[in-house]
């Protein structure tokens, strides 16, 4: 006969002192093994019954702090698409990068340097009648991305973009070149926020803060908040355009525990 002795010591909240299991073991060695086994499987179901009480004694003040910084944009982020439809490839073909040719020239008259020009491969998609199962013809298209880090010249590019033929302006994001220094102020206000706000609970409860138990960081991306681009009449050329680039601003959330004392 063998035997085993395991003590469970406990420091938690309504559970004080230890706690001492004796195992003993009869038999050859399979039951040996046997009651070893089914010994430290109870022990491991006696620690999860005392979790509850562990987790108890964590308790502290957890709140989420936020913040927001807001900024007028300094640069601008550019989808144009350029679309084409017929039936003689080549010639589609030929008219996009023509058209492609014309908006990178444009952009570098507007400031817009090289490596801030991104253009796609150019996208061939045949179209049919599936119902007279004929050919209608082909859809040919390219995208191009484009940074502007000068708004200065925001109006030229998009007025000067439709001349030079477009289809579309698939998406325009507004951003800052101090986009990092605004997501640090606005991450530590946030933390500020939420010792603030651990204060007046830990306050109100008759409890002092103690340290920080963990702190995790949420938040979103840059958006933009009111931009426009219009024009000053109906019958006014394009070039008459108005742009209003507004306010973007980026919002930090921290999600704070205070042990207390």
């Amino acid at each position: 006969m063998g035997s085993d002795t395991i003590e469970i010591l406990s420091n938690t909240v309504g559970l004080k002192g230890k706690a001492q299991l004796n195992f003993n073991y009869y038999g050859g060695k399979k039951n040996l093994k046997t009651n070893k086994l089914f010994n430290y499987t109870l022990v491991f179901f006696c620690l999860c019954l005392l979790s509850p009480y562990v987790n108890a004694e964590e308790g502290g003040i957890e709140v989420t702090g936020t913040a927001k910084e807001s900024v007028v944009p300094d640069m601008a982020t550019f989808l144009f698409s350029i679309n084409g439809k017929g039936k003689v490839l080549e010639t589609l073909k030929n008219e996009i990068d023509t058209k492609t040719a014309d908006l990178v020239s444009l952009c570098k008259k507007t400031g817009v340097k090289t490596k801030d020009i991104t253009s796609s491969e150019v996208s061939i998609r045949p179209e049919y009648n599936y119902q007279t199962k004929s050919f209608i013809g082909f859809n040919v298209s390219r995208n191009v991305k484009v940074i502007l880090k000068n708004l200065d010249h925001y109006t030229d590019l998009v007025n000067g973009a439709i001349k030079s033929g477009i289809t579309t302006i698939s998406s325009i994001a507004l951003d800052t070149k101090d986009r990092e220094k605004l997501e640090r102020k606005a991450l530590g206000l946030a933390i500020a926020a939420a010792k603030e706000k651990a204060d007046i609970m830990a306050k109100s409860s008759g409890v002092t803060l103690g340290k920080v138990i963990y702190i995790k960081e949420g938040g979103s991306p840059i958006r933009t908040e009111g931009f426009a681009f219009r024009e000053k009449s109906s019958s006014a050329p394009v070039t008459q355009g108005v742009f209003e680039p507004g306010e973007i601003s980026v919002t930090a959330t921290v999600v704070v525990k205070y042990s207390i004392n």
